[in-house]
C-alpha cells in the first residue's frame, strides 16, 4: 500500500508530463511576454570550478532562456543550504547527497532533484612522518572536518572502524589547509580536486602524504547533489523542471569545454584568490566526477542510492530508515531528458 508521500511524487510526476506535452505538441499558443522567475542557488563552497556548470549556465544565457533571473550565493563551512532552503530563503542548493539524506532523516523538507557528481572526492590527509595510515591511527590526534554540511561519511567511517567520539579529537574545518601545514591538525579532510591541489601547490610532495579514502571503505558515496524543498518541488515542478534542463546544459558544456568553463569561474570569483590553473586543475577533476564513463549526467540509480542510505543506517548516522524517494526525486531528471 503506497504512502500519501508516494502518492504526491506520483501526482508531480503526472503534473510535469503534462507540463511536457503542452510544451511539446498540441496546438500553437500564442507567446505571453513574462519576466523571469528570481530564483537564488546557494553553494555549500565559494566560488570555484566544483561549480563550474551553473556558472557556465548563467553566462551564456541558458537560465534566462528557460524563464529563471539566477542569483548564485556562494557559500563557506560556515553556511548550511539545507537550512536555507528549507526556511524557503534560497529557492535552491547543493550539498552531499549523503548530508542531505541526514536532513531529510531529521525533518529537514528538502528532496535532490538532480544528482550532479556521481562520485565524490572527499578525502582524509596526513603527513606521512605523523605515522596515521589509516582510520585506526586516528587515536589521539585533532581531525579536521567541515562541520554543518560536510560530516556524513566521516561518521560513519568511525562507526564502521569502532572509533567513538572520544577517541579523537573533532576540529572544525575552515576554508583553508593552513592550521594542516602548520601542524595544528594532524589530519585533514580535503577534496581531491580542490584541497589536495593546495597542499601539493604549497610545495608538499605527493609521496609525503598518506590518504584515506573513503571509498577504499566501501563509503564512495555520491557528490554534489542539486536539490529544492519539497514546497517548491511540489508547488511549482514547471520551474524545478526547467532548472534541471539549464544546470545539466550548463555542466554538459564545462565538462566538453574545461578551459572555458574555467575562464568563466573566475569571471564571477569576486575575491580575487582563485588562480586559473587551480581551477582548471579542479575542473578536470570534476568532470572525471561529475561524468564517469557509462553514467548519465545528473541521474542517480535508485537504488545506489537506497544502498547508501541503508550503510548510513548500520552505521548510525541515520536514525531510522529511509527510503530513496524520499531523497532522490527522479521525476525532474526524467522529464529534462525524454
Amino acid at each position: 500500500m503506497k504512502t500519501e508521500k508516494n502518492r504526491s511524487w506520483l501526482l508531480l510526476i503526472s503534473l510535469i508530463g503534462l507540463i511536457l506535452a503542452a510544451a511539446c505538441g498540441g496546438p500553437a499558443a500564442t507567446p505571453t511576454a513574462r519576466p523571469p522567475d528570481k530564483v537564488s542557488l546557494q553553494l555549500q563552497w565559494v566560488t570555484q570550478a566544483q561549480f563550474a556548470g551553473y556558472y557556465v549556465a548563467l553566462d551564456k544565457g541558458w537560465y534566462l532562456e528557460e524563464g529563471i533571473d539566477l542569483t548564485i550565493a556562494p557559500g563557506g563551512p560556515d553556511i548550511t543550504p539545507v537550512d536555507l532552503v528549507a526556511a524557503g530563503t534560497r529557492s535552491f542548493g547543493t550539498t552531499l547527497l549523503a548530508d542531505l539524506a541526514v536532513a531529510v532523516q531529521k525533518g529537514k523538507p528538502v528532496v535532490s532533484i538532480a544528482q550532479i557528481q556521481q562520485q565524490n572526492g572527499l578525502i582524509l590527509v596526513a603527513f606521512k612522518s605523523s605515522g596515521i595510515a589509516g582510520p585506526q591511527n586516528l587515536r589521539g590526534n585533532k581531525v579536521g572536518v567541515w562541520l554543518g554540511s560536510w560530516e556524513a561519511q566521516f561518521h560513519a567511517l568511525m562507526a564502521q572502524e569502532g572509533l567513538a567520539s572520544g577517541d579523537y579529537t573533532l576540529v572544525s574545518q575552515g576554508y583553508s589547509m593552513d592550521a594542516f601545514l602548520r601542524g595544528e591538525l594532524d589530519v585533514a579532510s580535503a577534496m581531491r580536486y580542490n584541497e589536495y591541489h593546495t597542499v601539493l601547490e604549497s610545495g608538499v610532495k605527493a609521496e609525503e602524504l598518506n590518504i584515506i579514502d573513503y571509498a577504499d571503505y566501501g563509503l564512495g558515496f555520491p557528490g554534489d547533489t542539486l536539490f529544492t524543498s519539497r514546497r517548491l518541488a511540489e508547488e511549482n515542478p514547471d520551474l524545478c523542471l526547467r532548472m534541471v534542463r539549464a544546470s545539466l546544459r550548463g555542466w554538459q558544456y564545462a565538462i566538453d569545454h574545461p578551459e572555458e568553463a574555467a575562464d568563466i569561474v573566475l569571471k564571477y570569483d569576486t575575491t580575487g584568490t582563485q588562480t586559473r590553473a587551480h581551477q582548471l586543475t579542479m575542473m578536470q577533476e570534476i568532470a572525471r566526477l561529475v561524468k564517469p564513463a557509462g553514467s548519465a549526467l545528473g541521474y542517480a540509480d535508485e537504488a545506489a542510492v537506497q544502498a547508501m542510505l541503508d550503510l548510513l543506517l548500520e552505521y548510525d548516522v541515520l536514525a531510522g530508515p529511509v527510503q530513496a524517494e524520499d531523497v532522490w526525486n527522479s521525476a525532474f531528471w526524467k522529464a529534462a531528458n525524454p
